[in-house]
Formats: C-alpha cells, sequence, structure tokens
C-alpha cells in the first residue's frame, strides 16, 4: 500500500522549519511582554509605573529570554550593569543641568531653562557617542548598548525641564521598569521551557557527525558521477556537495562557539566539563580530513579550467586523465564511508545522543557486533587497519605499468624496482592525497569512537551528576563579560568584531571612495582616540556619526519655541532608532534600513489586526498580543542576521497595544500629564511609522556625511590585510614544515618546545585567516547595495582575491596536518631531511610577495614591471634525482604519503597564488618603464 502524501500545509510546516523546539521559543519569548502587560490591568501595579509601564514590556521581551541559561544569566548581567551605568551618567548630567538653571534661573512659573537644556543636550552627545564607539570595537554588547540608549535618550531630552527631585524620582521609576523587565525575562527563561548551554552543545555536537555521515556519502556519489560533470546531473552533485560541505563547516563553527558558554553552565548532566573539552578535541581532529576530502570537487574544477585555458602548469592532471584516476578511489571511497558511518553511528548511541533502534525479535542465529555495543571499536580497528595494509598493494598494482629497472641489492643480488615517470606521478601524488585524508578520517573517527566506549566502560554515560565550573573559569567569564569578548574561542556570531584592518600589522591608507581625512570630524575622532586609550579612527568616527544623527533630532527637545512639539510628536522614538540601527558602512546601514521600516509597517499591521480582531477587549486583546508577538520571534530566532529589524518591529507592536491598553488603564488626564496627547489605535501606528521614516532618513544622511565609509572601501583594506595575514601563515606553517623534517620540534607535549610554539601560532593564525575570510565574504554581499558613485565595483576581482586566500589557508591546513608525520622520525624522514638542507624552499620569496601585493592593494599604487613568482621548490625532483625516479617501494612508507600530501598542496597553492597576483594586478594595475622604443621618457603606469 503506497504511503499517503504529505499535505501542502505539513510541506510549508516543514520549509519554515516550525518543529517542536521552535514552537516552544517563539510562545515563551512573547510571554513576559503577556505577563506584564496582564499584570498591568491590577491597579497597584498601574500606580506603581504609571506612564511608563509600557516600557517595562518593551525591556522584558528585548531580554531576550529565549537564551539559554548561561547566556541569560551573561546578559542579564550585563544589561544591570549598563543600566546603572545609564542611572549614574543621568543623575550626574541633570545635577550638572539643574547647577545651570540655579546659575541662570528661568523667568518665574517657566518650566523651559536653556542653559540646563545645553548642558543636557552636551550629555547627550558624549553619552551616545562614548556608546557606540564601544558598540563599535565590541559589537557582542549590542543589546546592553540599546539599553543604555533607551535610558539615556528618555532622560536626557527632558533635562532641561527637570528639578532635581522630579530629576530623581523619574529616574527611580526609569530603574523600576528597566529591572522589573530584566527580572521577568530571567524568570520566564529559568522557568518556561528551560534550556542550557549543554544540552544545546550535544545537539549541535550529534548534528555535526551526523552531516559528517552525510558529506562522506556525497563525496562518494560525486566521485562516481565525475564523468557526468558536463550534464545536469553532474551539476546538482557538485552543488549539493558544496552546500554539505558549507552546513559540515558551519556546524563546526557553532560547536566552536558554544563551548565555552557549555562549559560555565550549571546543570545535572552526564559529562564533566573535562569531557566536553575531550569530545570537542577529537570532532577538532576530524574537521580537516573530513573537509579536506572535498577539495575533489577544486581538483575537479581546475582540471577543467586548464584544459579549456591549455594551462601546462596545472599542479592537477588534464580532466580526460583525471577521470581514469579517479577510478581508482571508487573501491577505498566505499570502504571508507562504511567504516566511518559506522563510527559515527557508535558514538551516538554509544553516548545516548540518539535512541538505540529496536533489536529484532526471536533472532536464530547470534548475531555479531554492531554500532552501539562495547567491543564494537575493535571491528573498527580492524577494518581500518585492513584498508592500511591493503591500499598500498593496490595503489602499486595500478600504476605498476611503469617502467622498471635493475639494481643491485646489498647482497649483491639483483632486484627489480617501479619508477614512474613525470606524467604518472602526478596521478600517483594525488591518489596518495585524497587516501592520505580517507585513512585520517577513518582514524580520527576511530579515536572519537574509543572515546565514547571509554565513558561507556567508566559510568559516566549511564550516571547524572551536578556539573558546574571553576573558580578559574568562572574568573575568565566574568573576564568575557567586561571585554564582550570570548576568551576560549571566538565567537563567529560577532565576526563583525575581527578588526581585519589590523590582524596583520598593516594601516591601509584610505581608500579613494573617501573624502581626505582633514575633514573636521574625523580630526576630532582622532583627538579624543588620544585620550581613549587609542581606539581607532573608524570606531570613534562611527560614535561621531550616530551623536551627531541623534543630537540633530533631539535638537528640538533643547528650544523653548520646540521642545512641546519634540514631546507631543513622540520625537524620541526617533533618537532611539537612531542611536541602535545605524552601522559602521553605508551598505549594511542601508539594508538595516530597509529592514527596520519594512519590520515597522508589519508590526504596524499586526497591532491593528491586534487590537480590531476583538474589538479593542482588554481579555481578548492581550493573548492575541502574545499570538503576533510569538510570531515575530520566528525571525529572531531563524535569522539571527536580521535581529535589529525583529527587535524594532517587537517594540513597535509593543508600544502600540500596550501603550492603548495603559491610557484605558489610568485614564486621559493621567496619560497627559507628561506632554503627550492621548492618541487612538488608528493614530499612533502611523505615528510610530512616520517617526521611525524620519530617524532612518537621518541616520541614512549621516551615514554619508561628512563621508561616506562605504562597505567597499572596508573589502579594499579589509582583503589587503587578509594578504598580509596570509604571508605570515605562509612563512609559518613553512618554518614548521621544515623542523619538522629536520625532527627539531622537540616533544610538542611542552608548552615551551619550539614544535609546540609554532603550532599555537599556527592555529592561531589560521583561525584568524578563517574568520577573516568569513568576514569579507558576509560584507562584500553588501556591496551590491551600494550606488557606485566612482564606477562598477570590481566585485568578480575582489572575489577572486578572496577565493584564493582561502584556497591557500586551506592547503596550508593540510600541509601542517601532513607534516605530523615527519616528526615520528624514521628512514624517509632522515633522507627528506639530508636533502631539504640543499633545496631551497623559497619561503621568504613568496611571503615577501605576498607582503608586496597587500601593501600595492593597501596604497592603491601599482605594482612593479615584473613580478618573478618562484617555481616550487623542489623537493620531489631532488629526490627523483637521487633515486632515479619516484619508487613505488616507497608506498609503505607514512612519511613518503605526507611528502606526497605535502607536493600536491604545494602545486596547487602555487596556481591559486598566480591568479592572485593577476587580480590584483587588475585591481592596481602595473608600471611599465620606457625603453629604447618609447617615445618619451615619461613613466608610465599599466592599469586595467
Amino acid at each position: 500500500m503506497a504511503s499517503p502524501k504529505k499535505s501542502s500545509l505539513s510541506g510549508l510546516w516543514g520549509e519554515l522549519g516550525l518543529d517542536a523546539p521552535t514552537l516552544m521559543l517563539m510562545a515563551k519569548g512573547a510571554l513576559p511582554a503577556a505577563i506584564f502587560t496582564a499584570a498591568y490591568q491590577a491597579t497597584p501595579v498601574a500606580r506603581t509605573y504609571s506612564t511608563l509601564g509600557y516600557i517595562v514590556a518593551i525591556i522584558a521581551t528585548l531580554s531576550l529570554c529565549i537564551l539559554p541559561r548561561a547566556k541569560l544569566v551573561q546578559l542579564t548581567i550585563q544589561n544591570s550593569i549598563a543600566v546603572a551605568l545609564a542611572a549614574a551618567t543621568s543623575l550626574l548630567g541633570l545635577w550638572t543641568a539643574t547647577r545651570a538653571r540655579a546659575h541662570s534661573p528661568s523667568p518665574p512659573g517657566q518650566v523651559y531653562n536653556a542653559s540646563a537644556s545645553a548642558v543636557s543636550a552636551a550629555w547627550l552627545f558624549i553619552t551616545i557617542w562614548l556608546v557606540n564607539l564601544l558598540r563599535a570595537k565590541v559589537p557582542s554588547l549590542a543589546i546592553p548598548v540599546i539599553m543604555y540608549t533607551i535610558f539615556v535618550s528618555i532622560i536626557y531630552t527632558s533635562g532641561g525641564l527637570y528639578t532635581m527631585s522630579r530629576a530623581i524620582a523619574t529616574v527611580i521609576l526609569m530603574l523600576k521598569c528597566f529591572f522589573t523587565g530584566y527580572g521577568l525575562a530571567f524568570t520566564v527563561g529559568m522557568i518556561v521551557f528551560p534550556m542550557n548551554c549543554r544540552q544545546i552543545w550535544w545537539k549541535i555536537f550529534a548534528g555535526y557527525l551526523l552531516t559528517s555521515k552525510g558529506l562522506l556519502v556525497e563525496q562518494k556519489n560525486f566521485l562516481r558521477q565525475h564523468e557526468t560533470m558536463g550534464t545536469e546531473e553532474g551539476k546538482k552533485s557538485a552543488v549539493a556537495l558544496a552546500v554539505l560541505e558549507k552546513a559540515h563547516a558551519d556546524l563546526f563553527t557553532k560547536l566552536s562557539t558554544e563551548l565555552p558558554m557549555a562549559k560555565r553552565e550549571i546543570a545535572l548532566g552526564r559529562y564533566l566539563t573535562s569531557d566536553l573539552q575531550e569530545a570537542y578535541r577529537l570532532v577538532q581532529a576530524t574537521l580537516l580530513p573530513l573537509q579536506g576530502m572535498t577539495v575533489i570537487l577544486d581538483i575537479f574544477n581546475r582540471a577543467a579550467r586548464a584544459g579549456v585555458e591549455k594551462d601546462e602548469k596545472c599542479p592537477v592532471p588534464p580532466e580526460e586523465q583525471l577521470s581514469e584516476v579517479m577510478k581508482t578511489l571508487h573501491e577505498p571511497y566505499e570502504r571508507i564511508v562504511g567504516v566511518c558511518g559506522e563510527a559515527i553511528e557508535h558514538v551516538l548511541l554509544t553516548m545516548k545522543l540518539k535512541p538505540s533502534p529496536k533489536k529484532p525479535k526471536n533472532d536464530e542465529e547470534a548475531p555479531s557486533i554492531v554500532p552501539g555495543e562495547e567491543g564494537f571499536c575493535q571491528t573498527l580497528e580492524e577494518k581500518v587497519q585492513e584498508f592500511y595494509s591493503t591500499r598500498s598493494g593496490d595503489v602499486r598494482a595500478y600504476f605498476g605499468s611503469a617502467k622498471t629497472a635493475e639494481t643491485s641489492d646489498s647482497e649483491g643480488g639483483i632486484s627489480t624496482e617501479v619508477y614512474l615517470d613525470e606524467k604518472r606521478r602526478s596521478e600517483l601524488y594525488l591518489v596518495l592525497f585524497m587516501e592520505y585524508l580517507l585513512y585520517n578520517a577513518a582514524k580520527s573517527l576511530l579515536a572519537l569512537a574509543r572515546f565514547a566506549e571509554l565513558k561507556k566502560q567508566q559510568g559516566v554515560v549511564d550516571r547524572t551528576r551536578l556539573v558546574y565550573p571553576t573558580a578559574k573559569r568562572l574568573k575568565k567569564w566574568l573576564y568575557s563579560m567586561a571585554s564582550g569578548g570570548n576568551d576560549d574561542v571566538v565567537d563567529v556570531s560577532d565576526v563583525g568584531a575581527v578588526r581585519v584592518s589590523g590582524l596583520g600589522g598593516i594601516s591601509p591608507k584610505k581608500d579613494p571612495e573617501h573624502l581626505p581625512a582633514g575633514n573636521s570630524l574625523q580630526k576630532i575622532g582622532n583627538l579624543i582616540a588620544i585620550f581613549t586609550g587609542g581606539v581607532s579612527s573608524s570606531e570613534s568616527g562611527f560614535g561621531l556619526r550616530v551623536a551627531c544623527a541623534t543630537i540633530a533630532v533631539a535638537l528640538p527637545a533643547y528650544f523653548e519655541s520646540s521642545y512641546v512639539f519634540f514631546i507631543e510628536k513622540r520625537l524620541v522614538w526617533a533618537l532611539i532608532v537612531i542611536a541602535i540601527g545605524m552601522s559602521p558602512t553605508s551598505g549594511a546601514s542601508l539594508i538595516g534600513f530597509v529592514g527596520r521600516i519594512a519590520g515597522t509597517v508589519i508590526a504596524m499591521v499586526f497591532a491593528l489586526i491586534n487590537w480590531y480582531i476583538v474589538d479593542g477587549i482588554t481579555a481578548g486583546v492581550i493573548p492575541f498580543m502574545w499570538f503576533f508577538i510569538a510570531i515575530q520571534f520566528y525571525f529572531v530566532i531563524k535569522f539571527p542576521a536580521l535581529i535589529q529589524s525583529a527587535l524594532t518591529a517587537l517594540a513597535t507592536h509593543i508600544i502600540i497595544i500596550c501603550y492603548e491598553l495603559q491610557v484605558r488603564k489610568i485614564g486621559d488626564e493621567v496619560s497627559t500629564r507628561s506632554g503627550q496627547p492621548v492618541l487612538s489605535i488608528d493614530k499612533i501606528g502611523p505615528y510610530r511609522l512616520l517617526v521611525t521614516l524620519g530617524g532612518l532618513c537621518v541616520a541614512m544622511i549621516f551615514t554619508i556625511l561628512p563621508y561616506p565609509t562605504t562597505t567597499r572601501s572596508l573589502i579594499r583594506s579589509s582583503v589587503s590585510s587578509s594578504l598580509f595575514l596570509l604571508a605570515r601563515t605562509y612563512s609559518t606553517v613553512l618554518s614548521l614544515l621544515q623542523i619538522r623534517i629536520h625532527g627539531a620540534t622537540g616533544d610538542e607535549s611542552n608548552k615551551n618546545s619550539p614544535g609546540r610554539r609554532y603550532e599555537k601560532a599556527r592555529a592561531k593564525l589560521l583561525t584568524e585567516s578563517f574568520l577573516a575570510n568569513d568576514f569579507l565574504r558576509t560584507q562584500i554581499e553588501f556591496t551590491k547595495y551600494e550606488p557606485s558613485l566612482r564606477g562598477r565595483f570590481p566585485r568578480e576581482q575582489y572575489d577572486g582575491i578572496i577565493d584564493g586566500v582561502r584556497n591557500i589557508t586551506s592547503y596550508l591546513s593540510i600541509i601542517s596536518y601532513a607534516s605530523k608525520t615527519f616528526s615520528d622520525g624514521g628512514e624517509w624522514a632522515e633522507d627528506l631531511s639530508a636533502l631539504l638542507r640543499n633545496v631551497d624552499t623559497q619561503m621568504h620569496q613568496i611571503t615577501s610577495l605576498l607582503c608586496l601585493l597587500s601593501a600595492s592593494l593597501a596604497s592603491g599604487n601599482p605594482l612593479p614591471p615584473i613580478l618573478s613568482l618562484p617555481e616550487p621548490f623542489r623537493l620531489a625532483r631532488a629526490m627523483e634525482e637521487r633515486d632515479g625516479g619516484v619508487r613505488l617501494d616507497h608506498l609503505v612508507e607514512p612519511g613518503f604519503v605526507a611528502f606526497a600530501v605535502v607536493q600536491v598542496a604545494v602545486g596547487v597553492m602555487r596556481d591559486d597564488l598566480v591568479r592572485v597576483i593577476g587580480m590584483v594586478e587588475e585591481l592596481v594595475g602595473r608600471v611599465e618603464f620606457p625603453d629604447e622604443r618609447s617615445f618619451s621618457g615619461d613613466l608610465k603606469v599599466k592599469v586595467p
């Protein structure tokens, strides 16, 4: 009987990702606002919070109760510190304003005072500038900055009207509102559908392993379909592999960024913090082999491109030849995919990350050991060893048709040795490259399976205990909260915090799209940066932009003829929109502006439906408010990049609904004491929309003036710095390769050994390189939204450089990984060390070339007339000259296989470097000196 087809509704449900956890989070996120709005209908509550009741609902929603416990604790502490500082600075500012009022008193009966207003305006400008400078420096503090901004914007725009007693009362009421919102969100987060960071980490862990299994299967399918690369089926397979590779890398990134908070969690769980760290270390060891095998897609693309361009220097065989070679990998891929899949299944079942399958009943034969059962690791190990012991023979059989030579052995006998010509040598190296990664993927997953079995034998998996962070980790946590950073692993969700322009130690010149840096705003930023510990001028400039835009909208609040207009029209909303909505670059700002406008319009429509669907009856309005806020939390959960737009929409919806319910509860007389007229439901929504539009327009003006900080200029300087960072990474990896070949690493378990220090530096540089590349990939997408004021943006060239840097960095990772084999010593490593003493690795030439490319791109100066790219260092040729060719006898030596991996990676890196040079030349041009055929003696510059 055929299974029933899924309905279109269930299909849409699945596409939207509306599973049970998502629905619970949506419902949870909407609870704090709904709870307080219902509580406000009680007269004692309404009297306590008076006309600021809707502020509590907004703050409770913006406090993000949907976060896991450790993150919620951290955010609540940061928000509390932010609002405490806001209250302190507000009281200090209002005290100075009242002192100014005392020195220049207003006429009797007049509330407004010009001197007090001027002082309040100055305080607003300074505080907004400082807090946005901090936001630019530490983007992870965005939510606390929003809280601070809302507080001071409300206080300082009325600073010219306060006496000190009224100022204190207002600040106290604001503190009540904010801390009530924090407390409500914190309570809901801890009680309703509570989650802890450890649960999330283990779910990501399981998801990573399942995706690893799928990635291996997709790699196998792609390899099977390599002959159909030109067909639609082949293209679909290539796209599916690329998508799965990205999902796999993203899951590992999430695993890395969630680890610190998982370590800090206090929870009932099975595993200690040390177990989490060890599991992460073992998973990290699987990443490079699994991701490295996906270079098969890159290799096929290079082979196809070489065939079209007739490139004889391509480091991989031609496409037709490659297809034949890849057939030798079909069988090993089948075997390894099976072994790795069983290892992953064993880990998931043993660690109870997946429900155990039901055993079949009435089995007549005793089943063999299967995944999930104790002792299965022994079966896996036997399969891995069988693969390793048989593959050398299979490879020898395939390449056995090469030429042979007879040589005399040490005992005077005659032996026959097999050598490969240059054509087949590249094929051999490529096969060994892929099989090395296959073997190490299986070994790394086997190590993870052993870890799972060990924890099962120790009783860890079957026992629940209270786990908590140590005092040392709590200290690191407090430090990270203060700095807004992450002390264990870089958090790529805050990738904007990675100041790529500073990674390489270069200070690139300003992009040509910038106006000269001598303008007054930039000078002020540079001057103030000296007194703020050297904060970069770009961060100071951004803070000043936001402060200028804020004060431009707030100016009516500080003049006698217009302060009433400011209050009545609720222009304080525009201040908040400006302060929390501006971004450092115009491209990101434009996208944010469009998103916030769209969010405000949608929220206004939802609010009107929310109100009129129950005809304004309070008992119906509040449940529907919860429903519509839950819908808007879907975008917070599923699209974190749109969180600012989503929060703007949430605030709009709450303001419209809660304000109307507030007026109904406390009456028109109390509601108008603040000077704001009462607005009906059909007027407050359009008011909110118009004020938001006005605030965004002003923000856009100050994003462009006095000069635009374009995403395109950021891309130029950041790509320049990524090239310099690549030079440092290349130098470190090649130095590490050399000392491993020479056996000079020492004991790498000793943190003071040369090998350990180089490895630590390499890991840090590679992490920074990948983060910088991800940052550039994100930012370059914004360039399409920026107007082309100075001609078409060379997107293709920058994409080419970014891809080239990414590829070179990936192959450097593979070189570093493979070179660990050389540290084990052996006859092959000794021979390699002896040869390396007489071979120039040309490391310094390539490092210098990368630095030259970086400097030229940063300054905009053309490249020199001649750039000689060094040939790949000739270790392979030196080995062949000594041995008379590549001997297949070396296949059984691990050092030779690692050597083949290094050779392939070095050749591919050189190919990428050639393309990067070409892209940089297209951007900056090349100097051409005159020769005897020139008609003039002027210097010529060849530009694209």
